[in-house]
């Protein structure tokens, strides 16, 4: 199977996976669309779990380049930060309903397939943001406890903003509210500073 074909399936199993949901989303669904022979399907893809593991990380690595990219070129930890903001809102609006997939619980057996795959691509975000972090002054390798309360404190306004933007729940556009998420999360992280 070429990787055409491949980014083909992985396309069409978004936009079906995305509009149905999971317990709709099939792999002979796809399969149709796409004209393509069973073998072939299960050649790329062995289940429904996988097809939709698959999409869950190409989604999450996607995003992942786009914060990583926003982190990478500001050597002041408060502009990255805010960078970083800026970034996550605007990703969020620009793949909103992938967002919200991304959001949500995943299945067990969705999960189970996607957790060695994002293993590599989280640890080598995760290590970003702690370079972020530890640019500010502040203990937070990945593997400590002032890691989670660093970036829950930073992005946790953000994210649940993001969240309810893609459920429905409010109106205004992510990216609208860029500086005002962008002062809450440099805030936070001083605020915390004390406790760590």
């Amino acid at each position: 199977m070429t990787t055409s074909t491949r980014d083909r399936i992985l396309a069409e199993a978004q936009v079906q996976l995305l509009a149905r949901g999971y317990a709709a989303f099939t792999v002979a669904g796809v399969r149709d669309a796409l004209g393509l022979s069973s073998g072939s399907m299960f050649h790329a893809f062995g289940s429904k779990a996988a097809l939709a593991a698959a999409v869950h990380v190409e989604g999450m690595t996607g995003y992942q380049l786009v914060a990583a990219a926003a982190l990478g070129g500001e050597a002041d930890p408060e502009r990255a930060l805010r960078a970083l903001v800026t970034a996550h809102l605007g990703w969020v609006e620009d793949h909103r309903a992938l967002a919200r997939w991304l959001f949500t619980s995943l299945p067990e057996e969705v999960a189970a397939l996607a957790r060695p795959a994002l293993a590599a691509p989280n640890a080598a975000f995760f290590d970003r943001l702690a370079d972020l972090y530890r640019r500010w002054g502040l203990p937070a390798a990945p593997a400590e406890d002032g890691f989670p309360l660093v970036h829950a404190v930073a992005i946790g306004p953000t994210q649940e903003y993001c969240r309810q933007w893609t459920r429905g729940t409010v109106s205004r556009p992510p990216s609208t509210l860029a500086p005002a998420l962008a002062d809450a999360a440099v805030a936070a992280v001083e605020a915390v500073r004390p406790h760590l």
